[in-house]
């Protein structure tokens, strides 16, 4: 007698660039627990992927967790599957990077577990009807899939009882419907309305099939969960629960499931979870949709016409976040000089082995978009994908052996105007005429570091629940998913939730009004005369000279009156040294003097905001409150530096005329899993000029150093001698 079906599948994952001890935590909590229980039900057959950033930290750390896997599939129980070795959104990186991650991983589960995987887990099952044909050719067979991405076809919830068959130019591929209701329900229900749930479907369709699949950190990882389903029991109670119900319900894998009769065709529209699609639509629409939700729900309406409300999509992060952009329009870059490369070394692509490796690791997805998880606000997962991608770029520009200062004008961020990359040297700059002729990116390339990775204030969605946020954590006896909870890590993180109208990054050129203060400018309330943020420059390069001019002929904007101002700016690369110099001409034709009010932003990030081996010095000296989410003032000052010690970094900007030299964190209040909290995203420097422009341009000299603490050092200690500071 046919029995009713559930499959069963879990999948584990952790970024590059998480604190080992995160690694760790999440090992102990939830993978290996949840392994060592499920090892004792011989009869509860699963599904298993991890990516391959946390297999080879387990492979490195926890021997006896790869003896456990390989007993689990050596007896049947447990079946890997494959994925995107990095855990990249498949859909958002070249398709030829898409089919080597893929084969990364199936190389390594048949290198240390003797399985070729025909199963795909789908990044946060980001689905885009072009996957099928990829798939397919990478030897992918099925993938479980939400049942949101049916719904949104127009299918039945009832319809959903087995594998459905999709393709993309004849090219087959299985999908298996994951059921929200009891991705909710497990473990955050009780046991008896698991089963009970169970039951209803087996009493409905006898012969048929429900799909669970989901993160393994819900079993141990998340908000209370490793005392629920482990101390407090609920796991074994679970697998008890199915081995008491075997005359009616078997457990099998998802590949087991997938080989049933199908139930028929299906074409997916783009999509993914519901959450993650809500996530991806700007403030306002983020908002509204919330409030339709609820509104459908109030009429008892959701159930008949839920299924044709949906957000945004996953790409919507990338117009969402500049940042996000930023990183990913580096990672395309770098893929493409990749496959240049390989292209003219078709006869040894193993050369590039190295550089491939770094990719795919800065191509891992949880930087580039934001939800209830910290993702793109979390700094050091950012830097972490920086990180890769420069030293894959490095490692490039070695094996393809140009030397010297190359600028390249292209529309590096794919918003239909040209950006300046200035490349060979120490120093990887990106610069955009387009918006002010600022720096966006600033790469070092022998440290691997990105010292302009820092986080423009937004206003999100979420922010209005903030009211209702509470610093205790749920009581011992409750356990929520992080969807419902709304707590903050402290208290007071509503006067952090700044709004910036501009990208925080380099060289933004402001002319303040007169009544600009130090915390005016910190609130953002602050008077702008010019116009010369948010709007374009000419630009001209001299590769001989190694000089990038930028010029804006805007305006100052005053009641009554119109003011014409000139800006021009010299960037000037040393090919040897760390080293940017900067000159700033600053006019007015003007009939009459005027004073104006000039400030040169620049923001960077070190990380870390108050740890003591992360400071800034004010003209060299170390003041007692120095750490970088310090806010700090000073009066007629030339130089400022940001030092890193952990890294052995610097970054440092010195002037050749005093002004008033202004210091300010850079806050961010993000939800994730643990609750409302505040971020370190930077620091922000202001300096501040009183300028006279008549008749003759003022000239500002600057001399910008950002590479190795020891070259720092070097320059100050001869600069000591030559009595220059």
């Amino acid at each position: 007698m046919a029995r009713f079906k559930l499959a069963f599948g879990l999948h584990n994952h952790q970024p590059i660039g998480n604190f080992e001890a995160v690694f760790e935590d999440a090992h102990q909590k939830a993978y290996l627990p949840f392994l060592k229980l499920i090892s004792t039900f011989e009869d509860f057959r699963f599904s298993l992927h991890q990516s391959g950033i946390l297999w080879r930290f387990q492979e490195r750390t926890h021997s006896d967790y790869f003896r456990l896997i390989g007993k689990l599939v050596d007896r049947g129980q447990a079946e890997l599957m494959t994925g995107g070795f990095y855990e990249p959104i498949l859909s958002s990186i070249p398709e030829r990077d898409a089919r080597g991650q893929i084969s990364a991983l199936n190389r390594y589960m048949k290198d240390h577990f003797k399985v070729e995987p025909d199963g795909l887990w789908l990044t946060e099952r980001i689905w885009e009807p072009h996957l099928p044909k990829l798939l397919a050719q990478s030897g992918v067979n099925y993938l479980p899939i939400d049942d949101t991405h049916f719904l949104y076809a127009g299918l039945e919830l009832s319809q959903l009882t087995g594998p459905f068959v999709t393709e993309s130019e004849g090219h087959l591929l299985r999908l298996l419907p994951i059921q929200k209701k009891l991705r909710y329900l497990i473990p955050f229900g009780t046991v008896e309305e698991v089963i009970e749930e169970l039951r209803e479907q087996a009493e409905r369709n006898p012969s048929g099939l429900a799909v669970y699949a989901d993160d393994g950190e819900k079993f141990g990882v998340w908000p209370q969960t490793h005392k629920h389903c482990f101390e407090d029991g609920w796991l074994p109670e679970f697998f008890e629960a199915i081995q008491k119900n075997s005359d009616w319900l078997e457990v099998v894998s998802l590949g087991e499931a997938a080989r049933l009769e199908p139930v028929g065709r299906v074409y997916l529209p783009t999509a993914s979870y519901a959450e993650m699609l809500h996530w991806a639509l700007p403030p306002l629409a983020f908002l509204e949709y919330e409030q339709f939700e609820e509104w459908l729900e109030e009429q008892e309406q959701w159930d008949r016409y839920g299924r044709f409300v949906r957000g945004g999509h996953w790409r919507g992060f990338l117009a969402k976040y500049d940042e996000s952009n930023l990183m990913h329009k580096k990672m395309l870059a770098v893929s493409e000089k990749l496959r240049t490369y390989e292209q003219k070394h078709a006869d040894n692509p193993r050369r590039a082995d190295a550089a491939r490796d770094r990719l795919y690791a800065g191509q891992c997805n949880c930087p580039y978009w934001h939800g209830v998880f910290g993702g793109l606000y979390l700094p050091h997962i950012r830097q972490a994908v920086y990180s890769s991608l420069i030293e894959a770029d490095c490692i490039l520009d070695q094996l393809i052996g140009e030397h010297g200062i190359r600028f390249h004008v292209s529309d590096y961020d794919a918003d239909g105007s040209d950006e300046i990359i200035c490349s060979g040297g120490p120093l990887t700059a990106v610069f955009k005429p387009r918006r002010g002729g600022t720096l966006l990116d600033l790469a070092l390339n022998k440290q691997h570091f990105d010292v302009t990775d820092t986080l423009t204030r937004r206003k999100e969605g979420y922010h209005l629940k903030l009211d209702r946020a509470v610093t205790e954590q749920p009581s011992e006896d409750a356990t929520a998913s992080i969807h419902d909870l709304v707590l903050a890590k402290e208290e007071g993180l509503k006067q952090y939730l700044v709004e910036d109208w501009y990208l925080k990054r380099c060289f933004i050129d402001h002319f303040l009004t007169g009544d600009v203060d130090f915390d005016r400018f910190q609130s953002t309330r602050f008077g702008e005369e010019g116009d010369f943020i948010l709007e374009p420059y000419a630009f001209e390069t001299d590769r001989d000279n190694r000089r990038l001019t930028l010029t804006r002929d805007g305006h100052l904007w005053r009641p009554g009156v119109k003011i014409p101002v000139r800006v021009v700016k010299h960037f000037v690369f040393d090919p040897s040294d760390n080293v940017i110099k900067i000159t700033y001409e600053i006019s007015s034709p003007a009939e009459s003097e005027i004073e104006v009010n000039f400030a040169l932003e620049n923001n960077f990030n070190f990380q870390a905001g108050h740890a003591e081996d992360r400071f800034i010095l004010i003209d060299n000296h170390r003041h007692a409150n120095s750490f970088l989410d310090a806010p700090g003032a000073y009066d007629n000052r030339h130089a400022f530096a940001m030092i890193d010690e952990y890294r052995g970094l610097a970054v440092a900007i010195h002037a050749d005329r005093p002004g008033t030299l202004w210091h300010m964190p850079i806050f961010t209040v993000s939800l994730s899993e643990g609750g409302f909290e505040k971020v370190y995203q930077g620091t922000t420097f202001v300096n501040v000029y009183r300028v006279v422009l008549g008749d003759q341009p003022f000239r500002l000299n600057i001399e910008l150093y950002a590479g190795a603490l020891k070259g720092y050092r070097n320059r100050r200690a001869t600069a000591k001698v030559a009595g220059s500071l």
